[in-house]
C-alpha cells in the first residue's frame, strides 16, 4: 500500500509518500480500506515533535473506507463485513469510564498507525456504519472535530434548546462542528472568528452573529451580541476570561485545546462569583461517537470541508492546514495516486 510516512527530525519534508507492505490484522483487530482521511492540528503538532523513533510511522486520525479483511477472533456482522462501509473512531482503548479515558488510552496515529494511507488496522470496536447521507470526504472529516466538539457541548457542556452559546475559533474544524451542533439543538451561536472570510463560514454554518477578535471593541461587541451566554467554547486557550466574561451566572466554559495559548489566564472572581462551570474536555468516548452518529443520521447534516487533496500531495495539505484562507476541514483522497 502507499502511505505517507513521518521522515526522521531535520529532513525538509517532514513527510514522504512511500510504498510499504499492508498491515496484517491481529486478533480482534480489523483492515479497512480507506476512501478517505483528514488532517487535523494534531497531526501538525506531532510532526513538529518527532523523534528518531517516529521515522515511517503513518499519522492521521480521521477516515473512513471499507471491511476488507478480519482478524481472528472475529465473525461477519453489521459494519463487520467486507465490503461494509464504516467510519473510524479514534479513540483506540477508551476504557470502561464514561467520565474520562483510563490509562491505554491513546488517539490512532501515534504510536498506533493511522489513516494517511490506503490501509488501516484498527480494533473491531472502533468501526462504525458510515451514515448514508455523507459523502466519503464528509464521513472521512466527521470523527475528531465532529467527536471533540460534541462531548465539548452537549456531554460536558450539557447543551440545551434556546440557549446561547459562545463557539470560538469557529471556522476550525472543531468550531464548524460546535456550530452545527448547536444549531441543530435549536441554540443561538456567537462565533467568535478572526477575519470577515472566516465569519462568513460561520454565519453560512448557521450562526446568528460573527464577530472578529483581533476588534479593538471585540469584549463589547460579545457583551452586546450575547447578553448573557449560557455555555461557551474555546479551543484556542487564549479566550477564557473573554468568554467567562460574557456568561451569565452559572454559565459554563469547556476548553478542549491550546492552538492560541498553552497558558490561560482568568480571574478567579470572575468565576467564583458568578458560580461558572470551567469543563474541560477532549475527544469521546465510545458512547459519544454512537450518540454523534444518530444525532448525525436524524438531523442530516455533514461537517464542513475546506479542500480535498490526493495523498500524493500530502504536503499541500498540510499547508492549507495552517492558511489564514482555510474554513473547515482539509481532507485527503487516499485512493489517488498522482
Amino acid at each position: 500500500m502507499r502511505a505517507s510516512l513521518v521522515t526522521a527530525p531535520g529532513t525538509p519534508e517532514p513527510v514522504r509518500v512511500a510504498s510499504v507492505a499492508d498491515p496484517s490484522p491481529q486478533p480482534h483487530w480489523v483492515n479497512v480500506r480507506l476512501h478517505h482521511a483528514a488532517l487535523n492540528r494534531l497531526d501538525v503538532v506531532q510532526l513538529a515533535a518527532r523523534t528518531p523513533d517516529d521515522t515511517g510511522a503513518i499519522f492521521g486520525s480521521d477516515g473512513a473506507g471499507t471491511v476488507e479483511a478480519l482478524g481472528s477472533g472475529l465473525s461477519p456482522g453489521p459494519a463487520m463485513s467486507p465490503g461494509d462501509e464504516v467510519v473510524i473512531l479514534p479513540s483506540l482503548f477508551w476504557g470502561p469510564s464514561p467520565a474520562a479515558p483510563g490509562p491505554s488510552y491513546e488517539i490512532l496515529g501515534s504510536p498506533t498507525n493511522g489513516t494517511h494511507a490506503e490501509i488501516v488496522c484498527v480494533p473491531a470496536a472502533n468501526l462504525y456504519p458510515k451514515p448514508r447521507h455523507l459523502s466519503w470526504p464528509e464521513a472521512a472529516a466527521l470523527p475528531m472535530a465532529t467527536l471533540t466538539a460534541w462531548r465539548a457541548l452537549v456531554t460536558r457542556g450539557r447543551l440545551a434548546e434556546h440557549e446561547c452559546v459562545v463557539v470560538g475559533a469557529a471556522s476550525s474544524g472543531v468550531g464548524s462542528a460546535a456550530i452545527q451542533i448547536a444549531v441543530a439543538h435549536g441554540a443561538r451561536v456567537v462565533a467568535v472568528t478572526s477575519s470577515e472570510e472566516r465569519a462568513a463560514h460561520a454565519l453560512k454554518l448557521g450562526a446568528s452573529v460573527a464577530i472578529d477578535r483581533r476588534h479593538r471593541e471585540f469584549p463589547e461587541q460579545l457583551r452586546r451580541a450575547t447578553d448573557g451566554a449560557d455555555l461557551a467554547l474555546d479551543p484556542t486557550g487564549a479566550l477564557w476570561q473573554a468568554f467567562v466574561d460574557v456568561l451569565r451566572p452559572g454559565g459554563r466554559l469547556v476548553v478542549v485545546g491550546k492552538v492560541g495559548a498553552a497558558q490561560a489566564q482568568l480571574g478567579v472572581q470572575s468565576v467564583y462569583w458568578k458560580q461558572v462551570d470551567v469543563l474541560g474536555s477532549t475527544m469521546g468516548s465510545p458512547r459519544d461517537f454512537a450518540a454523534l452518529i444518530t444525532h448525525l443520521s436524524t438531523h442530516q447534516w455533514a461537517p464542513s470541508l475546506d479542500s480535498v487533496f490526493p495523498l500524493s500531495a500530502v504536503q499541500d495539505a498540510y499547508a492549507r492546514l495552517d492558511s489564514p484562507l482555510r474554513a473547515g476541514k482539509v481532507v485527503l483522497d487516499v485512493r489517488e495516486h498522482s
